[in-house]
């Protein structure tokens, strides 16, 4: 799950238990006001009844009171009977006293002073306590219901805030990952666009900064070693010659300081090829590297290296085998740069493979162009190290002691990618190892 989900989610989750909390106190409090406002409604009716009384007894006519209670007990359902004694005995309003209800009644005497010259009255009034608790009740479900719609909504409109709010706020932490990732990957210099003062804003700019920076400290190592790289070029070039020329004479050598001169050349040459290795690198790097293009046969490339590797192989008692399957597309690229490609990778299979074994170089149409493959039978590579050939001076750690200088694929891996191809390998220790690269098909040429 996202941040964005993650932030929404926490948000919602947060709106909803406020909503709910909210609409549970509200609930609460509006039952303890309803629940006032059915006592306010009892009083109100009792009061009503003893006003009636009151009348009555004043104008001396029974019957207002009677007429009146009647009409109460009709239009009240809570009033489930009422009776008035009257001149010592008890009149029944409406009829005689109906059972009582499950819920029971509640039983209220009303007295009713007496008006000059005239009798009082004493009421006794039955409140159906089913009723008036029904009556609560269903107040209290529309009540509820209309907590539950409204809260309803606050949380849908909840829901469309935190997911605008959290778009808004990962966005830009989006914006920095992919900067991020961009950086990770080589693109230096990649600034981040976003705006604001907050921490987020702050950490974004902190993070073009850095971006620069790393670009600036690029290019510093670009330029020293190019500049390095060239300038050692000369002296192991005259050390070379100057050995070489020792080696020709023949007087004044022994065999001890032939030994020690080959030695030296041994190690010049090594070093001449890492130099050199190192300044393609820096070619490459900084877009000067001499890149010429033109239509090609990859399967005429992988087929005039395994002619060169073949004596090589036979020594090394290996069997290298050439296969081509299907025709493969017109494609446009540098012939030379390419064939250093295949050359490291058949010259590193011989390395890593014992004889008896065997190697082959495959060339095949694929889905973009052709690729070429390049499997060997040898000691195999362990599957943690794979992805971090391609790195310059990385080395697979049960590399011999003696082979390379760890630049070699991450030569060829810029050379594939100049041209807008991609490498790749596989293997399994004990098993052997599988390097393969792709290159895309050339362009149609534009019609006529």
């Amino acid at each position: 799950m996202g941040i964005r989900s993650k932030l929404a989610l926490v948000l919602s989750l947060g709106i909803a238990a406020a909503t709910a909390a909210t609409a549970a106190a509200f609930v609460r409090l509006q039952t303890a006001a309803l629940r006032e406002s059915e006592a306010e409604k009892v009083q109100l009716l009792l009061e009503t009844i003893r006003q009636a009384g009151t009348e009555s007894s004043v104008s001396g006519d029974p019957l207002v009171l009677l007429d009146q209670l009647a009409f109460l007990r009709k239009t009240r359902p809570e009033l489930h009977h009422v009776r008035v004694l009257w001149k010592g005995e008890w009149h029944d309003v409406g009829g005689s006293r109906p059972p009582d209800p499950p819920g029971g009644v509640a039983l209220r005497a009303l007295d009713v002073a007496a008006a000059a010259g005239h009798p009082g009255f004493q009421i006794e009034a039955a409140l159906s306590s089913r009723v008036l608790e029904e009556r609560m009740l269903r107040e209290r479900a529309a009540l509820v219901e209309n907590a539950t719609r409204s809260g309803a909504v606050v949380v849908l409109c909840g829901l469309l805030f935190s997911a605008l709010l959290a778009g808004a706020l990962t966005g830009r932490l989006r914006a920095i990952e992919s900067a991020v990732g961009d950086i990770g990957a080589g693109k230096l210099g990649t600034a981040v666009d976003v705006g604001g003062s907050d921490e987020i804003a702050r950490l974004a700019r902190g993070v073009s900064e850095m971006s620069e920076k790393l670009k600036e400290l690029d290019e510093l190592k670009k330029t020293f070693v190019a500049s390095v790289t060239h300038e050692l070029r000369s002296p192991l070039g005259a050390i070379q010659a100057q050995v070489r020329q020792a080696l020709a004479k023949d007087e004044g050598l022994n065999d001890r300081a032939r030994q020690s001169l080959d030695r030296i050349l041994l190690n010049a040459e090594r070093l001449e090829h890492f130099v050199t290795s190192l300044l393609e690198m820096a070619k490459i790097e900084r877009g000067k590297l001499d890149y010429q293009p033109k239509a090609a046969d990859l399967g005429r490339v992988a087929e005039d290296v395994v002619l060169f590797f073949a004596p090589r192989a036979k020594e090394a008692g290996l069997e290298l085998v050439f296969e081509s399957n299907g025709a493969l597309p017109p494609m446009r690229f540098d012939p030379d740069l390419v064939a250093q490609v295949a050359t490291n990778l058949v010259s590193n299979a011989i390395k890593f493979t014992k004889g008896p074994g065997k190697i082959v170089v495959r060339v095949a149409p694929s889905g973009t162009g052709a690729s070429c493959e390049v499997q060997d039978s040898g000691i195999g590579i362990p599957a943690d190290s794979v992805a971090r050939l391609f790195r310059p001076f990385e080395r697979a750690p049960n590399a011999p002691r003696s082979t390379g200088t760890g630049l070699g694929l991450a030569l060829a891996k810029s050379i594939v990618e100049m041209h807008g191809g991609s490498i790749s390998a596989r293997s399994e220790l004990g098993q052997g190892s599988v390097f393969r690269f792709e290159l895309p098909a050339a362009p149609p040429a534009p019609a006529a």
